[in-house]
């Protein structure tokens, strides 16, 4: 338990310890007082959706085609309990939230065609891509012409879906994991300096420092290229490794960890005791909208803070993981539901899109798509339409999870 979290009112109950992962794929069992998230991916959502996953355990909540955006109505600025939100705020506040509108609407001009021209070609360019990863068996050398043409593909592939998450996001979620959002997890008054400093993206550079004391290169984990789930077995690297093996000490990052205080800035003149890695939306790798978002936050030590808010039910909870400082390798739950549980590694969270790995309790475990939203513009810079950095990350080796 951390000092300080124990009068909170965010601080969750214990959750029991132990995992179990006695089935194939290594897939994390359920236990007594995993489920008090509302079932946030399991029933609830499905019937939040329309009732129609209501029988998938531990399913993410579906983006079926045209089920139309599953946004808010209306941006924070529009919506009825603006005054409220907007109380007491200075004139810088309200310069980034106008700046924060202007910027969109040129990225939606300078990102139309390319939009356009993606939503008409997805389904051809989404088969090829399949049909490649049918033939990867064929393409384990990471030195063929044929394994870096596929990889450059899905990553052409990725960055298109991001822009179109951003297009579907927007601003209207910047009401998410600001200063007053997080007023119901435990901290109480505003950040003048930057209401949004929960959304800083940071550097792998900068991460790094803060939480080693070393200098390890970085740690990239491509799920579908790199790593590669085939059944009950994990390609790392290109090296064959049980599943099971490979993914217990992964998700017993996030199962095997008390609930964290709530990342909180630092105070003036005092070194930050949290470093926020950015606001995240989680999409599905083919189509749809995005379904939550993260606010993703680490500590010196590793351990792994935030926030999770679902586009589908509205639910907010906290976040828990950590870092396995050997490998890189991150970890987190939502609340205290330990049957459905996020990994990718460090580096991966300094990207402007990344893949996830998402492991269902029954042993499944699927790749997702994390797209970094970028925060309002400072108040004093004119409005810049965002931009996403759109080079694949390296190809580096991946280090297996001790056990």
């Amino acid at each position: 338990m951390h000092p300080g979290t124990a009068n909170r009112p965010s601080q969750l109950p214990s959750r029991p310890g132990g995992i179990a992962s006695d089935r194939p794929g290594g897939g994390v069992a359920g236990r007594p007082g995993a489920g008090d998230v509302g079932n946030f991916l399991g029933v609830a959502g499905g019937a939040a959706a329309g009732g129609a996953l209501a029988n998938r355990p531990g399913q993410l909540p579906s983006t079926r085609p045209g089920a139309g955006d599953r946004r808010p109505a209306e941006r924070p600025q529009d919506r009825a309990n603006w005054s409220e939100r907007s109380q007491n705020r200075n004139d810088p506040w309200q310069q980034r939230v106008n700046n924060r509108g202007e910027s969109w609407n040129k990225w939606q001009n300078n990102s139309q065609q390319r939009r356009d021209n993606f939503q008409q070609n997805r389904e051809s360019r989404w088969d090829s891509l399949q049909g490649g990863r049918e033939d990867r068996q064929n393409w384990r050398d990471q030195n063929r012409e044929d394994w870096q043409q596929h990889r450059n593909d899905m990553w052409d592939y990725r960055y298109d879906r991001a822009d179109e998450v951003w297009h579907n996001a927007r601003d209207f979620y910047d009401d998410r994991f600001d200063d007053r959002w997080w007023g119901g997890f435990g901290y109480v008054g505003y950040h003048p300096v930057n209401p949004w400093w929960w959304w800083v993206p940071v550097t792998w550079a900068a991460a790094n420092s803060f939480i080693y004391a070393t200098a390890p290169p970085p740690v990239y984990v491509d799920y579908g290229t790199t790593v590669v789930y085939e059944g009950e077995t994990v390609y790392v690297d290109n090296q064959p490794v049980p599943a099971e093996k490979y993914n217990e000490p992964i998700v017993n990052l996030a199962t095997n960890v008390e609930q964290p205080p709530p990342p909180v800035p630092p105070a003036e003149g005092q070194p930050a005791e949290w470093m926020p890695l950015g606001v995240f939306a989680l999409a599905q790798e083919k189509k749809g909208d995005p379904v939550m978002f993260f606010q993703i936050s680490v500590n010196r030590e590793g351990l792994i803070s935030g926030g999770y808010e679902s586009v589908l039910t509205g639910d907010k909870k906290t976040i828990a993981g950590q870092v396995d400082k050997a490998t890189q390798n991150v970890a987190w739950r939502v609340g205290e539901n330990t049957k459905t549980i996020f990994t990718t590694t460090l580096a991966n969270l300094t990207l402007d899109v990344s893949t996830v790995a998402t492991h269902f309790e029954d042993g499944r475990v699927q790749t997702w798509l994390l797209v970094r939203m970028p925060p309002p513009p400072a108040a004093d810079q004119p409005p810049k339409a965002p931009e996403i950095n759109r080079k694949p990350p390296p190809v580096t080796p991946i280090p297996l999870p001790a056990r």
